[in-house]
């Protein structure tokens, strides 16, 4: 039998410490809303008293309203609510908040298993809203996957997991705040890749690419995507998909991204002699 591949769909959200636990589950619970799927159960993260090591931590399962009591009362800061039916691995649809205690670094993550062109517009407009509301995260993006547990690798960088063939798996998380004390320099500095759509701030704008300020190469060709001032010091910078690769390269070449990885040049072949 031929297996079927599902396409998902996956947000990443940066340098979000000052979103409180409340008000990230009121952002997952509307990211659910956004694109009409219901929840049905939760989970979150706690310290093992009894653990082998230090920081050992455990999930616990408990349903949704559980954990609004939970979150409530600060009880518990890092957390997932999710959707979950039979056929779908580990989730159907599913939003994490996550902190620097339990081996990971402050994001969240929203994730489900729509391609990507289904829920673009729903989630590009939750995404503006997000912004009005919570201005108080730097960067993020939208981009598209083959599999669930692949989209939730990639929003913290783990396991090597890659959307590009000309992506290095395993730099993102070496930038990282937290267990690898990175620099974080996608907060501003840098961007990780060029995605879809990308939520970028005015930092990001005035990198310099090939003599001239993002935003001046952005809006300089239609080809290089669409840039639109959504508030509070954030835009989304849109990239149609049959531009993505060219400008990725462009991007990397000039340094702009922190997982790209140059194309291996193909070795000519022998000749027999």
């Amino acid at each position: 039998m031929t297996e079927v591949t599902v396409v998902c769909t996956g947000i990443a959200i940066y340098d979000t410490e000052g979103i409180t636990p409340s008000e990230a589950l009121d952002i997952g619970l509307s990211f659910f809303e956004a694109i009409g799927v219901s929840v049905n159960g939760g989970s979150y993260y706690e310290l093992l008293d009894q653990g082998d090591h230090e920081g050992d931590h455990d999930l616990f399962e408990v349903s949704s309203d559980q954990l609004r009591e939970k979150v409530t009362k600060g009880e518990c800061d890092a957390f997932w609510i999710y959707y979950s039916r039979r056929g779908s691995v580990p989730w159907h649809t599913a939003f994490s908040r996550q902190t620097g205690e339990y081996g990971s670094f402050p994001h969240l993550t929203a994730l489900c298993e729509f391609p990507l062109e289904e829920v673009y517009l729903p989630l590009t407009l939750w995404l503006k809203n997000l912004a009005k509301r919570f201005p108080r995260f730097s960067y993020g993006f939208l981009y598209a996957a083959d599999k669930m547990t692949d989209a939730f690798y990639y929003a913290a960088g783990n396991n090597g997991v890659t959307l590009f063939p000309y992506e290095n798996g395993f730099a993102f998380n070496k930038e990282t705040p937290g267990l690898y004390e990175g620099k974080g320099r996608y907060s501003g500095e840098m961007l990780r890749m060029v995605y879809p759509c990308n939520l970028v701030n005015s930092r990001h704008l005035q990198i310099e690419i090939n003599g001239v300020k993002l935003k001046e190469w952005i809006t300089g060709s239609h080809e290089h995507g669409q840039l639109t001032d959504i508030g509070n010091d954030l835009w989304l910078w849109e990239v149609e998909m049959e531009h993505l690769e060219r400008i990725n390269q462009v991007c990397g070449e000039a340094g702009l991204l922190v997982a790209w990885k140059p194309p291996t040049p193909k070795k000519p072949l022998r000749r027999l002699p």
